[in-house]
C-alpha cells in the first residue's frame, strides 16, 4: 500500500512538472521561438521592402515559425490610415511613428517585457533622444532603426568667393558670414543668400530650426507639471532674459529688413531648391536631403558641417526628428513582435543595414563607426546630444509655432509677443487633449 502511495505521489509531482514546464513555454520572450505558426504585420512610410528584406530573411532564419509582413505606407494619409485602423481593430502588429507622436499613440502601443529589454539596457544601447522619446516612468514604448538631426549644407564655391575659409560655427559666425555672402539686385530679390532662414512658408523643417534654437539657447519647454513655459524669463548670467524669445528674434532676423542679418524673403526661392541651385550658401537640414540636392543639382560642390552653437563654452545642442516602432496593444503576440524589434535594432543587425543603407545610427556603439563617413557622419555625431521636446499634437504645435514665425516677419508682432501667444495657445491645445 505505501509503495503505490509512493507511486501516484511521483505521477502528480511529474504531472505538476510538465504543466509548469508547458505554462513557462507559452509566455514572455519565448512565443517567438515556438513551433506554433505567428504572423506579425508590420507599417511603415519610409523604409522600402529591398532595403528591409535582408533584415525580415535573417529573423525568419531563427524563428522559421514567424512571418512578417510588411507594407510601405503612403506618409501623406499615413497617420489617418493607422488613427482608422487601429479604431477599427484591423491595425498592425508593429506599425512606426515619428518620435513627437508618442503622447498620441501611448495607449495605443504595449511596453516592452523586461524579458526583452530593461531600461538600463535600454539606455545604454540607444542615443539620449530615442529613451526620451521612447520611454515614460522608465517604461519602454519604442525602438528606432535610426536617428536624424538637423546639420548645416554649405556652399564651397560660395563662400570660397566670400574669402570664407571654413563654415560657421557660433551664431556670431553664421551672421558675418551671411552679410559677406548675401547679394541683392535692384528689385530686391537676393541673388545670393548667405543663409536660407528666417521665413515659414517658404522653407523646409522652419520650426525644426526654431526648435533647435531654442534649445540651444537654453529654452525649457514645460514646467514640471506640464506647463508650456516656451517665453518664460530666466536668469543667465546675472540677467532676466527669455531664451525662447532670443532664438526667435534670430531666426526671423534673417527675414527683417531692419536687421543686418537680412537676407531672405517671401520672394527667395524655396529652401531646398535656393541651396541646390546656388543661390543659398547654407541651408539648415536633415541626411535625407542630400539626396534631394544630388538629384537636382548633381555637380554641386558642397559639404555639411555641424549646426552652428550660440556659445561654444557650453555642451552642443543638437535637435533631432525621426521615427520609431511600436508594438500595438491589438496584437495577438505582443512577445513576439518585441522579439523582432530587438533583433532588428540590435547591433549586428543595424551594422547590416547600415552598410546597405546610409542612415545615421539610433545606437551608441555604431555612431564611432559612422563619423568618419562623409555623408552621414555629420549627422550621426549629431545624434549625441541631439534633443526634442514633448508634444502632445506634433502637426497642431508645428502649425501654431510656424504661425508665430509669420506673425513676426508678415504681421509686425514682437518676437515676445509672436511667442507668448505661441505658448497660450499650445498651453489651449493640452487642456483640450487631455
Amino acid at each position: 500500500m505505501e509503495h503505490k502511495i509512493k507511486i501516484l505521489k511521483s505521477k502528480f509531482l511529474l504531472a505538476i512538472v510538465g504543466i509548469t514546464l508547458l505554462a513557462a513555454g507559452c509566455g514572455g520572450g519565448t512565443a517567438a521561438r515556438q513551433n506554433k505558426p505567428i504572423t506579425l504585420t508590420f507599417w511603415d512610410p519610409f523604409m522600402d521592402t529591398q532595403s528591409l528584406q535582408p533584415l525580415l530573411d535573417a529573423y525568419r532564419q531563427q524563428h522559421p515559425n514567424v512571418t512578417i509582413v510588411y507594407t510601405k505606407k503612403d506618409i501623406n494619409t499615413y497617420n489617418q490610415d493607422l488613427l482608422n485602423a487601429l479604431a477599427a481593430g484591423t491595425g498592425p502588429d508593429i506599425f512606426s511613428i515619428n518620435n513627437a507622436w508618442l503622447p498620441q499613440y501611448m495607449d495605443k502601443a504595449t511596453t516592452a517585457p523586461a524579458s526583452v529589454f530593461t531600461y538600463t539596457d535600454f539606455k545604454n544601447a540607444f542615443v539620449d533622444t530615442v529613451v526620451n522619446d521612447f520611454t515614460v516612468n522608465q517604461k519602454i514604448y519604442g525602438v528606432a532603426m535610426s536617428v536624424d538631426s538637423l546639420a548645416l549644407y554649405y556652399n564651397k564655391d560660395l563662400l570660397g568667393s566670400a574669402g570664407i575659409a571654413t563654415p560657421p560655427k557660433t551664431w556670431a559666425e553664421l551672421s558675418a558670414d551671411v552679410q559677406k555672402l548675401k547679394r541683392k539686385n535692384t528689385q530686391g530679390y537676393f541673388t545670393v543668400s548667405g543663409a536660407a532662414l528666417g521665413t515659414n512658408a517658404n522653407i523646409n523643417r522652419a520650426v525644426d530650426i526654431l526648435y533647435l534654437m531654442m534649445l540651444q539657447q537654453g529654452t525649457v519647454p514645460a514646467s514640471g507639471d506640464g506647463r508650456p513655459t516656451f517665453a518664460d524669463t530666466v536668469q543667465q548670467n546675472g540677467n532676466l532674459v527669455s531664451p525662447g524669445v532670443n532664438a526667435l528674434s534670430f531666426y526671423t532676423s534673417f527675414a527683417n529688413p531692419a536687421s543686418p542679418n537680412y537676407n531672405w524673403n517671401m520672394n527667395s526661392d524655396y529652401s531646398t531648391d535656393a541651396f541646390a541651385n546656388g543661390r543659398a550658401a547654407f541651408l539648415y537640414s536633415y541626411s535625407y536631403t542630400r539626396q534631394t540636392i544630388d538629384q537636382k543639382s548633381p555637380n554641386l560642390n558642397y559639404d555639411v558641417a555641424p549646426v552652428p552653437q550660440p556659445n561654444l563654452d557650453q555642451p552642443a545642442v543638437n535637435f533631432s526628428n525621426y521615427w520609431g516602432q511600436v508594438v500595438s496593444k491589438q496584437s495577438q503576440n505582443p512577445a513576439a513582435a518585441w522579439d523582432f524589434l530587438k533583433f532588428l535594432t540590435s547591433k549586428d543587425s543595424l551594422d547590416k543595414y547600415y552598410a546597405q543603407n546610409k542612415v545615421p545610427s539610433s545606437r551608441r556603439d555604431l555612431i564611432e563607426l559612422q563619423i568618419p563617413d562623409p555623408d552621414i557622419g555629420v549627422f550621426a555625431n549629431a545624434n549625441l546630444t541631439a534633443k526634442s521636446f514633448y508634444r502632445s499634437d506634433q502637426a497642431s504645435v508645428d502649425d501654431i509655432f510656424g504661425r508665430a514665425i509669420d506673425n513676426v516677419i508678415l504681421r509686425g508682432l514682437s518676437p515676445q509677443d509672436a511667442l507668448s501667444q505661441a505658448e497660450q495657445q499650445v498651453g489651449a491645445l493640452q487642456q483640450g487633449s487631455q
